[in-house]
């Protein structure tokens, strides 16, 4: 996606034009854009360093997959480029641009543009609970997995019914259809062994990330999926000990009811993602949402978890870049980040902070047999200090959604900082 002038402007134009957004996050969201591929010698050190693990035997697989514990820059946030998926598929990304080069040079590992070295990077050692199993015998790896590379991700339904009716949203790559079991006593024992064994390598873990596939059935909206929360929540509560379960709940837009219910089972956050504000191309981006039960239901339910959980403990994310995918979306980036950055300011004024998450074209996705490419990165510099500013004017902060636990989300690195936008 191009601008009026139908030139895409580099990192030093942007960088040039943007003086005042610092260069490491620029260059972060870069890697996002453009990959990461390591050399032999980094492949080397990180073995050394204990920073990969292979996964085959864990997953059943008949030949080895390499997963890296990731890699931070000097300010501890993540190296993005460098997704599992990507080290194993790299076929499997449409990036934009010719990508990074992640190399060992005088015994230190540097991020290479080109023969540039631009950033020196550390990698992150697999965790210690890699390779461990359950009572029962369930890989530990398959319950719970590293993300960011300080979260814990727990995925709670391994289902999205989307699938199974041919509405995935277009930048979906979770192509597992078929209906999954829920939630047993066993599995559930599982996940209390897996997150105690996880929390015995202390400092390493800084969030709990919950979150699973939808299904749009039950009792009430997305009752089913409801319930797999409330199950899991109830078990944290039990493992940690306490009433609050300090996690980020990512989850389907819940009627009022089933809020109460993820309240009582321990819920202090919630995430219904709006993922593109208009609604057109919320129709076509996301038709198993607006199916079910249509965009002003997705945004009602925001509004009234901010009643439940308070002002500034709910958020709602954007894709972006989303907004300007064709043939619907916007033809420029001036209109794509209007159209957001409306968005953004609606939820703000109600109390939802918003976030965004640079979307990813992968394989499995119907936008990556569409070819699409992700937006530019004078598009998510502009978008990033935008959010953050109406972000700090309506002094709505996210301390549940950490920095270093948000990898993929430019405007939640500006707001650790003291960033004055003028």
């Amino acid at each position: 996606m191009n601008d009026k002038n139908n030139h895409e402007k580099t990192f030093k134009e942007v960088a040039g034009e943007h003086p005042d957004f610092p260069g490491i996050i620029m260059r972060k969201i870069d890697t996002a854009l453009r990959g990461v591929t390591l050399t032999e010698r980094a492949l080397e050190r990180a073995k050394e360093e204990g920073a990969l693990y292979d996964v085959s035997a864990d997953l059943g697989l008949k030949t080895p997959r390499l997963v890296l514990g990731g890699a931070l820059f000097r300010d501890g946030t993540v190296v993005l480029g460098l997704e599992d998926m990507y080290l194993q598929f790299p076929e499997k990304f449409i990036r934009r641009g010719s990508s990074y080069t992640l190399d060992a040079v005088d015994g230190r590992l540097w991020l290479l543009d080109g023969k540039e070295r631009v950033e020196e990077v550390f990698f992150v050692p697999v965790p210690d609970y890699f390779g461990k199993k359950t009572s029962r015998g369930t890989p530990m790896l398959k319950v719970a997995t590293p993300r960011f590379p300080c979260c814990l991700f727990v995925r709670l339904y391994n289902y999205c019914h989307f699938w199974e009716e041919k509405t995935p949203c277009r930048y979906c790559s979770f192509v597992k259809a078929e209906e999954g079991p829920a939630f047993t006593q066993e599995s559930l024992e599982d996940l209390r062994e897996t997150i105690e064994e996880a929390l015995k390598e202390q400092g390493r873990w800084m969030t709990l990330f919950l979150s699973g596939g939808s299904d749009p059935r039950g009792n009430s909206p997305y009752g089913n999926t409801a319930d797999e929360y409330v199950k899991a929540l109830r078990t944290l509560q039990s493992t940690f000990g306490t009433e609050k379960v300090y996690a980020r709940v990512v989850a389907n837009a819940f009627p009022r009811e089933e809020l109460l219910r993820l309240k009582e089972a321990g819920a202090v956050t919630y995430e219904p993602h709006i993922e593109v504000w208009d609604e057109k191309l919320f129709e076509w981006i996301c038709p198993g949402k607006a199916k079910y039960y249509g965009r002003q239901y997705w945004i009602d339910s925001a509004l009234s978890a901010v009643e439940i959980f308070g002002r500034g403990n709910v958020c709602t994310q954007f894709v972006g870049g989303v907004e300007l995918t064709q043939p619907n979306g916007f033809k420029t980036i001036d209109e794509g980040l209007k159209s957001t950055l409306e968005g953004v300011e609606f939820f703000a004024r109600h109390g939802v902070a918003s976030s965004f998450f640079i979307l990813w074209v992968v394989g499995g996705s119907i936008f990556y047999a569409q070819k699409q490419k992700p937006a530019p990165l004078e598009y998510h510099v502009r978008l990033a200090k935008g959010v953050r500013d109406i972000q700090k004017r309506y002094e709505l902060s996210m301390d549940f959604n950490n920095y270093r636990c948000s990898s993929g989300r430019p405007d939640v690195d500006l707001a650790r900082l003291d960033y004055n936008l003028k």
